[in-house]
């Protein structure tokens, strides 16, 4: 038989998707237990959350780099390339690392059905065990309780954010959505929760004893340029809070996680000083995080977001507020996938751009460009205009920036929605070059 490369792999576990299939995660761990994969040599961090998850991981990725600790990382989804999912030590893994490690779950899956995500996770899991790193990063993909990240036992436990999304399957509450992601929390086990977590979360984690640290409440940040992080059940203040264009809430959580790591590898939080601080202060200032209001090269002002859910439209709505006051003209491509929540991300942007540039997205999931400039405009009453395809919209969206420079007017442009939104930015910019 020949051996498949990479996108044959993909394209075989696209295929063999059970169309339906129990929930639970049973299968998973039947057959992460077959592959004899065991995390005990490795300190083991599950990330749940609405935003920020793939933001807080690569912090921490970049500080724990710094700090001279081997770190494997698994995010999802990816924007170009399957490889962006799994990463060692920064670097993202190559096409025969992970054929080579979905060969192994095929051997062991045998007839046990799995979703594409589930394969990818499992194969995942073996590639980062096998590497022997001091520290796995594991994102959870949706919710927590039963996705399959969750199989693994973690030794820290961290929920960024909780935000409406995904209610058909997470429900309509916070304290519901909340209660799902709590299904990441083990008995006795750190958990670095972020700001204004429900309710519910809250009683679980003190249902299960965890040792846990609360953003805004045990960590927080003080004055300009300090921050007041709790170590060994002490509060100890450090000057230097990171400059980097990502929420304050995501940055704590990863500096209060950083210190909690820090002191299971080493078994010498004391040893956590100033000089420490810095190094990691001045890591996570080099963090630069694909489509998280990414900057695009060019000769007009373009950032690109993955932004999709009325949680993300807060902060880019902060963002774009603070550039209008520099009296900059404020343009939005946009588009959405039909599960989302059009109306509220609109609500809360409308004040900020002055147009709206909407397109349909190139998947089965993509929002129809018809209810998508419907549910744009109940709240916008600046310029609304569809094109066929987001290429179009970029394309007016450049030019338009192009006839204002030359009247002198300065234009920002934010091409934001969804990771196929940005894979779409980053394709058209590519072969644009």
């Amino acid at each position: 038989m020949t051996k498949r490369n990479l996108s044959q792999w993909l394209d075989f576990i696209s295929a063999t998707h059970p169309s339906e299939i129990e929930m639970g995660l049973e299968r998973v761990k039947k057959i992460y237990s077959a592959l004899n994969l065991s995390t005990k040599e490795s300190q083991v961090v599950l990330v749940a959350g609405t935003n920020g998850k793939g933001s807080t991981i690569a912090m921490i990725e970049s500080a724990l780099l710094a700090l001279g600790y081997q770190v494997g990382t698994y995010t999802s989804p990816h924007i170009l390339r399957y490889n962006e999912r799994v990463r060692i030590n920064g670097v993202a893994t190559n096409d025969d690392q992970l054929v080579s490690s979905f060969e192994r779950v095929e051997k062991v899956r045998a007839e046990t059905p799995l979703t594409y995500f589930e394969f990818g996770t499992l194969a995942a899991l073996d590639l980062l065990i096998a590497s022997e790193l001091d520290v796995l990063l594991l994102e959870i993909g949706l919710g927590g309780r039963l996705d399959a990240v969750n199989i693994v036992e973690p030794d820290l436990s961290i929920i960024t954010s909780i935000g409406l999304d995904h209610t058909d399957w997470l429900g309509d509450t916070l304290d519901q959505i909340g209660l799902e992601k709590a299904g990441i929390l083990r008995q006795g086990v750190t958990f670095v929760a972020g700001e204004a977590m429900p309710q519910s979360v809250l009683q679980k984690s003190e249902e299960m004893a965890c040792q846990r640290f609360l953003c805004r409440q045990d960590f927080e940040k003080n004055g300009q340029h300090g921050v007041m992080l709790l170590l060994d059940g002490k509060s100890h203040f450090f000057e230097g809070f990171p400059q980097v264009r990502l929420p304050e809430n995501n940055v704590l959580v990863a500096l209060q996680a950083i210190v909690c790591l820090y002191d299971k590898l080493t078994s010498h939080v004391d040893d956590f000083k100033q000089a420490v601080f810095f190094r990691v202060a001045e890591s996570i200032e080099q963090v630069r995080i694909p489509g998280r209001l990414e900057s695009i090269p060019h000769n007009a002002e373009i950032y690109i977001d993955v932004g999709h859910n009325a949680h993300a439209a807060v902060y880019l709505k902060a963002f774009l507020m603070h550039h209008a006051q520099l009296n900059k003209s404020i343009q939005l491509v946009y588009s959405s996938l039909k599960d989302k929540d059009v109306s509220a991300i609109a609500e809360i942007l409308a004040p900020c751009a002055e147009r709206w540039l909407l397109a349909p997205l190139s998947c089965e999931r993509a929002m129809e460009v018809d209810e998508l400039e419907a549910a744009v405009k109940q709240h916008v009453s600046q310029q609304v205009i569809c094109f066929e395809s987001v290429a179009d919209a970029i394309k007016a969206g450049l030019d338009f920036a192009d006839r204002a420079q030359k009247n002198n007017r300065a234009v920002l442009t934010l091409i934001f929605g969804s990771f196929y939104m940005v894979e779409a930015a980053k394709r058209f910019f590519n072969s644009h070059e």
